[in-house]
C-alpha cells in the first residue's frame, strides 16, 4: 500500500494542488457569484453518508479489494498523471476566466477550444479520472466511496455551472451543449 506508485499518485495531486493554489491568483474580477456552499455540502454529506454506509457494511473503511502490484501501479500512475494533465490544460485554456467557485468574470468568455471542444467541463473529466486512477490503485473500498463522493460534488456543481452559463450566454450556449459533451468525451 505504501509503494513506490501509491507515493507517486500522492506526490502528484500535492504538486497538482500547489500549481492550482499558485494559478488562483491571476484570474478576472467576480462579477456575480452563485451559492458556493451547496455543492461543497452536498459533497461532504455524500462522503459522510458512504463513509458510514461503508463503515456499517463492511465494519471498516480501510477493507482492501486488492493488492496493487507492480502492473496496475504503473497502469493507474499513467492514469492519474493524464487526468491532472487533462485539467492543467483546460485551466490554461480557460485563462483569467477560471474560478473555483460558481462564478461568472468580468469580460467573461464562453471557451469552446482545446480540452473544452471535447467536454464542457474538462478539468471535472480529469478530476474524475484521477479520482478514478487514484482510487484503483488504492485498491480499498474507502477510496471508491470518497471516488462517488467526488463523483456527486461535480454533477452537482457543473448542474449550477451549466444554468450560469445559460443564462449569460442564452443563444451560444445552447449551441455549445448540443454540440460538446458535459464529462465523457462522445459519451456522458
Amino acid at each position: 500500500m505504501n509503494g513506490p506508485t501509491w507515493v507517486f499518485i500522492q506526490v502528484c495531486w500535492i504538486a497538482w494542488l500547489v500549481y492550482w493554489v499558485l494559478m488562483s491568483f491571476g484570474t478576472k474580477r467576480t462579477v456575480e457569484r452563485r451559492n458556493w456552499t451547496s455543492y461543497r455540502l452536498v459533497a461532504i454529506l455524500i462522503i459522510l453518508g458512504l463513509v458510514g454506509v461503508d463503515h456499517a457494511v463492511n465494519g471498516s473503511g480501510d477493507t482492501r479489494l486488492w493488492h496493487t502490484g507492480a502492473v496496475l501501479g504503473v497502469v493507474t500512475d499513467l492514469v492519474v498523471i493524464a487526468g491532472l494533465a487533462f485539467t492543467v490544460w483546460a485551466r490554461i485554456v480557460l485563462g483569467r476566466n477560471w474560478s473555483a467557485e460558481i462564478t461568472f468574470k468580468e469580460d467573461h468568455e464562453l471557451i469552446e477550444s482545446g480540452p473544452y471542444a471535447l467536454s464542457r467541463h474538462p478539468i471535472y473529466t480529469g478530476l474524475v479520472t484521477a479520482g478514478l486512477g487514484t482510487a484503483l490503485n488504492y485498491g480499498r473500498v474507502i477510496g471508491f466511496v470518497i471516488f462517488a463522493g467526488l463523483c456527486a460534488a461535480i454533477w452537482w456543481k457543473a448542474r449550477e455551472e451549466e444554468r450560469l452559463m445559460s443564462s449569460h450566454f442564452p443563444d451560444e450556449y445552447p449551441r455549445y451543449r448540443a454540440r460538446v459533451h458535459a464529462i465523457i468525451p462522445f459519451v456522458l
